[in-house]
């Protein structure tokens, strides 16, 4: 079903999880669940949960920066001494119960060994821990809910001022092998005059679907710069599929469309396993996700998605804009 051509594998990219730490991540979420713990309640200032040391130090052996080059990598089994968490949910409100609960306080330690887990007021209730499940109606609709269309290329959250730096994927069931697709644009082939087209601040990226619907009245619409230079390297803001270009003239719709094709043409194709892991940098990879068709009969492709905040400095003009509104949700519900 895939329109694509066929990507690239970058096996570099791949690291292995030790049985050892798997397991020790497993015990570590299941002592915590005992222990009446919550994504909300770890994180809660003061709170006697913490990452143990050796746990920590576990992580730290696979978890290592990413190489910014591609912008992702795939860490093979970390989840894969979890329990069976129960049926694929057919919408992520449905996704509750004491089953999956050493799965949520799985992606939190390994989020908080990463960065500063955070989620969104309007996203899934204000979850720390997201449920990407295929749900009906949402077919053909551009949020990770969808399944027989193409998730097209995306940054996570790309219309906010303080999206997450770093995006993490957890399979938890896959069982047609569906993969997420990434592409980095510092692997991309964008010329020189191309990227300063793109520099210049054109493009309104509104919030996507999995937002309220009046997320998008605010009748302030920032024009944003699609790729900006950091210090090693281009970085990119790009959602095609939420964005305005009113004022775009002819270079610039050139470039944007340039910018597509040579991410297109470096893409990777990352199968995931149940167990596995995806992590992305959110600054210079975009992702994204060929169609598959969901059977809704408790089988269905299932990840955890967590959104986590690094110390990185982005563009200044970033700083005025107002993000529709959307705050970030930090522990116990507060809002940062």
């Amino acid at each position: 079903m895939s329109p694509h051509p066929a990507a690239v594998t970058y096996d570099a990219e791949t690291t292995a999880a030790p049985s050892r730490t798997a397991e020790l991540l497993a015990s570590t979420a299941h002592d915590l669940v005992a222990a009446g713990a919550t994504p909300q309640s770890f994180l809660l200032p003061g709170s006697a949960a913490t990452v143990p040391d050796e746990l920590r130090e576990a992580l730290g052996g696979v978890l290592t920066p990413l190489d910014r080059t591609s912008g992702w990598r795939r860490v093979r089994g970390l989840f894969a001494a979890f329990p069976e968490p129960g049926p694929t949910p057919a919408h992520w409100s449905a996704a509750t119960g004491d089953r999956q609960r050493p799965w949520d306080l799985g992606v939190t330690l390994v989020s908080s060994v990463l960065g500063r887990l955070f989620g969104w007021t309007g996203q899934q209730d204000g979850r720390l821990v997201h449920n990407i499940v295929p749900s009906r109606g949402c077919e053909t609709v551009q949020v990770g809910a969808s399944s027989t269309t193409p998730l097209t290329w995306h940054n996570e959250d790309a219309f906010h001022p303080r999206r997450a730096e770093l995006l993490m994927l957890a399979c938890v069931r896959n069982p047609d092998g569906v993969g997420t697709r990434a592409a980095g644009v510092r692997r991309a082939a964008v010329s020189e005059y191309h990227r300063e087209q793109l520099r210049r601040p054109v493009v309104s990226i509104l919030p996507d679907a999995s937002y309220p619907a009046d997320a998008q009245d605010s009748t302030s619409r920032p024009r944003m710069s699609t790729m900006w230079p950091d210090s090693d390297g281009w970085c990119l803001r790009y959602d095609p599929a939420y964005s305005r270009l009113p004022e775009a003239d002819p270079a610039f719709h050139d470039a944007y469309g340039a910018l597509g094709e040579a991410l297109e043409a470096s893409a990777a194709e990352i199968g995931m396993e149940a167990g596995d892991v995806v992590l992305i940098d959110n600054d210079v990879a975009v992702h994204g996700r060929a169609p598959f068709r969901a059977p809704y009969d408790g089988s269905d492709r299932w990840l955890k998605r967590s959104l986590i905040r690094l110390p990185r400095r982005r563009p200044d003009r970033e700083r005025g804009e107002d993000g529709f509104g959307q705050a970030l949700v930090g522990p116990a519900g507060d809002r940062w």
